[in-house]
């Protein structure tokens, strides 16, 4: 009895949780039932930011998570594909999101110097990552559209500068900007996770 009125609940779970548009990693996806959508060329991503080199972390990070789930299959050439996803990037960047007065820096005779009177200094950042994706088909009849998913995601992260209060030293912009390339990666995978369940659920 326990048992059958356990196995009644999983599937009213499983319904429900079909009726969002959501799928599980062992089940057929939408994309390919009710679209015919099966092979995918993911194009070179467009860089709309000033950070150079972004556009092949996001397009490394996304050719490596629909790799591995294997829930598409991935062509190395837009003609032998049902339909091409397209992204660029819009930003990517990252802001003071906490700072200190300079006195409190090490060495202590900077607290002496009146030029850094009245001067913060960044001790964390955010680093964020905004992109947008639209996955077109390849050969639409004239019954179908041409554009059959697209989205924007936006996605940060904090990380320390190079500074510490208490601690020798002042801001290295090459540390910085190490650190922020490390937050960038970290987040283009994050993303890319969601990009590939949005666009095969097409929720």
């Amino acid at each position: 009895m326990r048992f059958s009125l356990a196995l009644s609940i999983l599937a009213a779970l499983l319904l429900g949780a079909s009726g969002c548009g959501y799928t599980f990693q062992t089940s057929n996806s939408p994309l390919a039932e009710r679209e015919g959508i099966r092979k995918i060329y993911v194009a070179p991503m467009v860089n709309n930011t000033y950070t150079p080199g972004v556009e092949n972390v996001v397009y490394n990070a996304l050719i490596q998570t629909m790799s591995v789930h294997r829930r598409v299959t991935l062509v190395n050439n837009a003609r032998d594909a049902d339909a091409i996803l397209k992204g660029v990037v819009s930003e990517a960047d990252y802001i003071s999101t906490t700072s200190n007065p300079a006195q409190q820096l090490t060495p202590n005779d900077i607290a002496q110097n009146p030029n850094f009177t009245n001067i913060l200094i960044a001790f964390y950042y955010s680093a964020t990552l905004g992109c947008g994706f639209t996955l077109e088909r390849v050969d639409p009849s004239p019954l179908q559209k041409k554009v059959v998913w697209s989205a924007a995601f936006t996605r940060s992260k904090p990380f320390a500068a190079s500074n510490q209060v208490g601690v020798p030293g002042t801001t290295s912009a090459l540390i910085n900007q190490s650190e922020f390339d490390r937050a960038l990666s970290d987040v283009a995978n994050s993303m890319t996770s969601d990009i590939h369940e949005s666009m095969l659920a097409m929720f």
